[in-house]
């Protein structure tokens, strides 16, 4: 294709080369490797020449990118060619290609002429070409840039690259982009001259890692007739690394639909495993037999676990023979050396082609020497060639050991292996539910979503409606989720299986709680907490039970064997599960300190509890920080409550933790982190549609518009609470807090009826339930009220009324609220110096919290009031809230993977935000960055 078909010729174009590769007809992602090529082309095309390196692994689509982006954005002249394995013997073949097509002027006709000639006659100089290279790309310049694409570096002819790096080597304020394109530019086959150049720091550096998850369900919707799922993209992904061959060789070797199989294991593509054979089979039998017993050991193992089941007395000098061949690398451990394979594709070619019979002697001679009984069972369920129903009932044992102590993946696993070696239809389907509920639990949603397809409605109804009822409660599809389980519910025979009713009933708590309906979330959690011996169920049964309680008004009933629950950290998995609930209650009646205390017990002691607890109890304890002003704390909470949940697609949960993530930056005036986490609440919300969702969002969008002034968008985001029946959960003043800001926008708006009426109803529930922090908001409502109507007898009083609440429960932003807001009363009833006392009271709390909207209108009144502000901390935060998450975290002696795991997020990730803190606080080191955070807070 022409770089520049589109456009007039102005100069010399060469042709972008033909497409010859297998994926560059389907072009997904790369956007921000793209968007880097042109920045780099911008800098060429100002005078600041860039040379690029394009380097990642066969297959992985350098060449695609380079020729994307030149199909996209193509200078004036594009000089491209390949080096070519097989010619790199012929001498300045690569520089003739380059130059090849392109009228040469005049002056330099004699020195590049020689390119052309089959015999000079004279020795041709590379120096000297390269002098002449250098002129043709000035010529070049004369009509714009000019781009030199070397592709295959590796290939090219020595005489071609001394050339052109003498001539790249001595590029200066030239229009010219250089794109190197090689696998590795550390590789030491590399030609010596182009290694030295790459090593300097003019070098820009692309390394090209494989396709994520999303491009890969993008990638096989455009490739096949559907596409992969989540889960099944994200295996694709491991299993070859994201590299686009090798996905798409997969994605037309078997099809989508047993790709999203997650419980069957992948081939390598056929292409590849030809090449992983065949180096196998130039081994010897003793290298060749360490390979394969490694092979079903899995992708890494101790050497000398692989050398007992291989046979193999010495296994150094087979090992080395495999590493020498690229089969087998070696892993120094503090237990001894493991072998491990180079990549996933090598292990699943070589454990397929055993074939059966070896592979199954195999893992039954794996399974006698393993002593871990776990491992045993694993390879013993390997070994079977049909249904055991001992050892199916073995498997399935083991199983409910781990979920009762909250191992969910592990019991999964072994549920699932249980179910395949089940021998009768109804035990397959008892054990293919046990393996889901586990798996949901896990977070592995993908793959729980798969074993679904495994049950017949004809033979289980009731099941089948349970499964996929839960299935669309998680995914948010909350009417469907209703019908399925309701209609799950009428088809149990709950006395045959009260295990399976039990499941149902928590289900239906969980929807009943998403709609705000405390009375009956407590119903059903009654239904599903009955004993359950040989089933841990879920770790939510409780919580749903207590917060239904709570919620309907019942706060006595909910917390009425608090105390015989012991501290977190020795709490058994069902008590962990009733402390969260009680930990909730406290926050909502105020006992905040308890309930912060408790959730971060909670949080420490629940690190393997399921994806669902994990979630709620990192959502509840940033409610908590941010209630005790712990707003930095809350920061880091909320940001690994939206990780988890969005990261194991738990989307009843995920719109209420993007709210919360958006609270702290809402109210410190970081409107655009704030609008972006709120813009996916809401988004959220919608597609969930529960009145909690929609409730969080709405109330977060309030505080957003309230931030910025805006009285009628704080109305309009608040208006739809008031079509709730009064007994749903937003009503009960400690769950939700929405009331007073609606009535103080109703206020500043004029419509003084309208907050009265909702300030009546208001103050009569915080009075019914004795909740300070709501009686310390209505009465500061109470205040403004009457200050709008120039009442100050009574205004006065109800701001006093506030402050002897507020004294009573520690809820520092609202209280620096409440002084604001009698600050501005008093200076507008000309008491200056009383009101000065208060709004410095409210900004010494407002500077500390970095809560700049309310800091700047308390600014002006102290100006107002001809005070000058005193001194504090009037630039809060600016590290993003994942930086700041990150900085915390390692500032506690976290290393860079502890943190990854902390945050749900990638080690590269963090790497990435913790060089951008180093950036933006000039420390080097994690002592110093500790350090600074203890002295002086985050910058």
């Amino acid at each position: 294709m022409n770089a520049v078909a589109a456009r007039p010729p102005t100069g010399y174009v060469m042709p972008v080369p033909a497409r010859n590769d297998r994926t560059d007809d389907v072009f997904v992602g790369r956007t921000a490797e793209l968007a880097l090529l042109r920045a780099h082309a911008e800098h060429a095309r100002s005078g600041r020449p860039r040379i690029v390196l394009v380097e990642g692994p066969a297959g992985i689509g350098k060449t695609t990118l380079v020729r994307r982006f030149f199909d996209q954005d193509a200078p004036e002249h594009v000089l491209w060619a390949a080096g070519e394995h097989t010619e790199q013997a012929l001498s300045f073949e690569v520089l003739r290609r380059l130059v090849g097509g392109t009228p040469v002027p005049g002056a330099l006709a004699a020195p590049l002429g020689l390119l052309g000639s089959v015999d000079p006659g004279e020795p041709v100089d590379a120096f000297t070409l390269g002098g002449a290279f250098l002129d043709l790309l000035g010529e070049l310049q004369r009509n714009g840039p000019v781009a030199v694409v070397i592709d295959d570096a590796r290939w090219v002819d020595a005489e071609s690259l001394n050339a052109c790096v003498f001539a790249l080597r001595r590029l200066g304020r030239d229009q010219v982009m250089a794109v190197l394109i090689t696998r590795d530019g550390a590789d030491p086959y590399l030609h010596e001259g182009l290694r030295r150049l790459l090593a300097t720091q003019d070098v820009q550096r692309l390394a090209l890692a494989g396709m994520d998850a999303g491009d890969l369900v993008e990638f096989s919707g455009r490739l096949c007739d559907r596409e992969l799922s989540a889960g099944a993209a994200q295996r694709l992904g491991s299993h070859t690394a994201g590299n686009p061959l090798h996905a798409r060789a997969l994605l037309e070797q078997v099809p989508v639909k047993e790709l999203c199989d997650l419980s069957a294991p992948l081939p390598a593509p056929r292409s590849y495993a030809m090449l992983v054979l065949a180096s196998l089979a130039g081994c010897s039998p003793e290298a060749q037999r360490l390979v394969e017993a490694a092979g079903v050991l899995g992708q890494s193992c101790p050497l000398d676990s692989a050398a007992r089941l291989a046979g193999v007395a010495a296994p150094l000098g087979p090992l080395e023979e495999a590493t020498s061949r690229g089969l087998l690398r070696e892993r120094p451990t503090t237990a001894g050396l493991a072998i491990a394979f180079c990549h996933p594709l090598d292990r699943a070619a070589v454990y397929r082609d055993l074939g059966p019979a070896r592979r199954a002697l195999l893992h039954r001679k794996a399974a006698d020497l393993s002593v871990n009984g776990l491992e045993a069972l694993r390879h013993r369920s390997r070994a079977a060639l049909g249904p055991d129903t001992a050892l199916s009932e073995e498997l399935a044992g083991h199983a409910r050991g781990h979920a009762k102590r909250g191992s969910w993946a592990v019991a999964g696993e072994l549920f699932t292996l249980s179910a395949g070696l089940s021998g009768t239809p109804g035990g397959r389907a008892r054990r293919t539910v046990d393996a889901f509920e586990a798996l949901m639990l896990a977070g592995q949603t993908e793959e729980a979503r798969s074993l679904s397809a495994a049950l017949s409605r004809a033979e289980a109804p009731a099941t089948c409606d349970y499964v996929h009822g839960h299935i669309a409660a998680v995914d948010g599809r909350l009417p469907e989720a209703a019908a399925l389980l309701g209609e799950a519910w009428q088809l149990c025979d709950q006395g045959r299986d009260p295990h399976l009713a039990a499941r149902i009933a928590e289900q239906l708590a969980r929807l009943c709680a998403l709609e705000g309906k405390g009375a009956e979330t407590a119903l059903w959690a009654e239904r599903a907490a009955h004993p359950r011996p040989e089933h841990a169920g879920s770790d939510l049964t409780h919580f749903l039970r207590v917060i239904g309680l709570a919620s309907s008004g019942a706060v006595p009933a909910a917390l009425a064997h608090q105390d015989g629950l012991p501290d977190p950290a020795v709490a058994t998995f069902r008590e962990l599960d009733a402390l969260l609930g009680h930990a909730a209650v406290r926050l909502w009646t105020d006992d905040l300190e308890r309930a912060r205390r408790d959730l971060l017990g909670i949080w420490d002691a629940g690190r393997e509890r399921s994806a669902q607890f994990r979630g709620l109890a990192g959502w509840l304890l940033a409610q908590a920080e941010f209630r005790l002003g712990r707003w930095d704390d809350a920061l880091v909470h909320g940001e690994t409550a939206v990780s988890i949940a969005d990261g194991t697609a738990q989307a009843w949960l995920t719109p209420m933790a993007y709210a919360m993530a958006a609270l702290v930056p809402t109210c410190r005036g970081d409107w655009d982190h704030a609008r972006a986490h709120l813009d996916a609440a809401v988004d959220h919300a919608g597609r969930v549609g529960s009145a909690t969702a929609l409730g969080y969002a709405a109330y977060t969008s309030a505080h957003l518009a309230a931030g910025r002034n805006d009285h009628e968008g704080v109305i309009a985001a608040l208006r739809p609470f008031l079509d709730l029946e009064p007994t749903r959960a937003p009503y009960e003043p400690g769950i939700l807090p929405w009331q007073d800001l609606l009535i103080d926008a109703l206020v500043a708006a004029g419509d003084d009826a309208q907050a009265e009426e909702l300030l009546e109803s208001f103050a009569g529930r915080a009075v019914a339930c004795g909740r300070h922090s709501a009686l310390a908001a209505a009465a500061r409502c109470r205040g403004n009220l009457h200050a709008a109507r120039r009442e100050p007898g009574p205004a006065e009083s109800a701001f006093q009324e506030g402050l002897r609440q507020i004294a009573r429960v520690d809820l520092p932003f609202e209280e620096a609220r409440l002084r604001l807001s009698y600050g501005r009363f008093l200076r507008r009833c000309g008491k200056r110096g009383q009101a000065a006392a208060q709004l410095g009271a409210a900004r010494s709390v407002l500077a500390a919290l970095g809560a700049r909207p309310l800091l700047r209108l308390c600014d002006q009144e102290l100006a107002a009031c001809g005070r000058q502000p005193a001194g504090g901390r009037d630039e809060p935060a600016r590290l993003t809230p994942q930086e700041l998450a990150v900085s915390r975290l390692v500032a506690t002696g976290l290393t860079n993977r502890q943190v990854a795991r902390e945050l749900v997020l990638s080690v590269k990730t963090v790497e990435y935000h913790l060089g951008h803190v180093y950036a933006k606080t000039g420390v080097t080191s994690r002592t110093a960055l500790a350090a600074a955070l203890a002295r002086t807070g985050p910058p």
